[in-house]
């Protein structure tokens, strides 16, 4: 986990939620620093923020104050908005990519697959990679378009199942299905075991919260989020989901008790930050 996706975590699953305004820069601090992150990495990731549009900046005196942006909240809508699609009902096509890239151009190359990954794609070969998603070629269209590719071609196709092949088979070929649901079942443990002890509450209440979220995040970022008719037999994801809402049911009022604590202590009251690599997030 990143300092910036930690900064944007907190806002969003907590900040946001509990400040009637702007926060001190130094309540930011404060929070932060029990994650290991130093004063000057937070400073740089907030003023980053402000530039991409996700914060905005007011000086109050001396002091400077931060807001989360319609922006970083619609940005929160999209990625909930886009799980659902994906975990809707198949139509039963696969969205293809077929694209070429100068084999001189490496960084471009590395780019579009990132992209492909992202947008929710597989390779079923090096330059040919395969969506279920109804939305999956518009998202990618056009972030592809900008690279220099010297063929881009967008199609739907379905499986030919009279000879033989199958679309759950398909999915095993273009994603790494048994690695994604070993990652949710150790998620799926480590879940059970939190929520068998007692609520977490100051520091600790936001610091597991966010770390296990940012955790969850990975882990999804690898889940092509296949609709039901492609998962494997006992597939992980509804369980970890049960179990996610259980884990949010049992630290997010600590965390957001916590949150609320620190945002009306007063500036005097604010701890000094522990030192952290810049840009990094220490794990405990």
């Amino acid at each position: 986990m990143t300092v910036r996706e930690l900064v944007v975590d907190l806002f969003a699953e907590h900040v946001d939620v509990v400040a009637d305004g702007p926060v001190r820069l130094r309540t930011l601090v404060s929070l932060l620093a029990d994650f290991g992150v130093a004063e000057p990495t937070t400073r740089m990731t907030t003023a980053a923020l402000r530039r991409s549009g996700l914060l905005t900046a007011s000086r109050h005196g001396r002091e400077t104050r931060y807001a989360a942006t319609d922006e970083l909240r619609a940005g929160v809508r999209r990625r909930w908005a886009r799980l659902e699609e994906r975990l809707g009902p198949w139509d039963g096509q696969w969205r293809v990519v077929i694209y070429a890239v100068p084999e001189t151009d490496r960084a471009a190359r590395e780019r579009v697959r990132r992209a492909l990954t992202r947008h929710g794609f597989g390779p079923l070969a090096p330059a040919t990679w395969l969506s279920p998603h109804r939305a999956a070629l518009q998202e990618v269209r056009a972030e592809l378009a900008q690279e220099p590719l010297s063929r881009l071609d967008l199609l739907t196709a379905r499986v030919a199942g009279e000879l033989g092949a199958s679309d759950r088979a398909l999915a095993t070929r273009c994603w790494d299905l048994e690695g994604v649901a070993a990652a949710y079942t150790a998620l799926a443990d480590r879940l059970v075991r939190l929520v068998e002890g007692p609520p977490p509450v100051g520091p600790e209440a936001l610091t597991t919260h966010l770390r296990t979220l940012a955790d969850a995040r990975r882990i999804g970022q690898s889940d092509p989020m296949l609709p039901s008719a492609l998962r494997p037999e006992g597939w992980p994801g509804p369980a970890v989901r049960e179990l996610w809402d259980a884990f949010a049911r049992w630290v997010v009022p600590g965390a957001r008790a916590h949150v609320t604590a620190v945002l009306a202590a007063p500036p005097q009251a604010v701890a000094p930050p522990s030192p952290c690599e810049p840009g990094r997030v220490t794990k405990r």
